[in-house]
């Protein structure tokens, strides 16, 4: 069994014929996705640029204690997205868990982007960052390799399971939706961090 095999499975629960609920998983956990992408790699600019007065005219211990409360905020809720993707999704739309840890990887690859100006990044994590966007790129094209399942899920618009109906050309419409949540939530996460940081 390949890599991909073992690290993109099938998830545990489809359940078809729920097309009210699937919509609310897949909402849910795309917008959760996106928050906590953006939260993490905001807050580790924060911490990178702690002492570069990214915190206005708050301390770097306290900002310092924002960044890392701001990272550990975004490693939950991509789990949480995970979850939602579970046990509300249930397979309907594009699985958030083949999609968290490239997310994760792809926010600590931004994050040095989300420095303040001026501050002193350290060649250590430059290079993390060159190491975290190759991989998340990596895992990223072996989860689109896996199908339309990891496009459009594996629940038709209709409720039936795709994996005994094939999928119709509107049900491609989930793939932008989830994209579009994801990226909303993300502008906003993204927002709060920085309204935070400047409080």
């Amino acid at each position: 069994m390949r890599w991909s095999d073992r690290l993109f499975k099938r998830p545990p629960l489809i359940v078809a014929g729920q097309p009210a609920t699937g919509w609310l998983g897949l909402l849910t956990s795309w917008a959760t996705a996106g928050y906590g992408a953006a939260s993490a790699s905001s807050a580790t600019g924060m911490l990178l640029s702690a002492d570069a007065g990214a915190c206005g005219s708050l301390s770097p211990s306290v900002c310092q204690v924002a960044g890392w409360g701001g990272l550990l905020m975004g490693v939950v809720l991509l789990a949480v997205a995970a979850l939602l993707s579970l046990v509300v999704a249930r397979g309907f739309g594009p699985p958030v868990t083949w999609w968290v840890l490239p997310l994760m990887l792809g926010a600590l690859a931004f994050a040095p982007f989300r420095a303040a100006e001026g501050a002193d990044l350290p060649w250590l994590w430059l290079l993390l960052a060159v190491a975290s966007a190759m991989l998340a790129i990596a895992l990223a094209a072996a989860a689109l390799a896996r199908g339309k399942a990891a496009r459009y899920g594996w629940i038709r618009l209709d409720g039936l399971d795709a994996r005994e109906v094939a999928h119709r050309p509107v049900d491609r419409v989930l793939a932008p939706v989830a994209v579009a949540a994801a990226a909303g939530a993300g502008l906003f996460g993204a927002h709060v961090i920085r309204l935070l940081s400047e409080a």
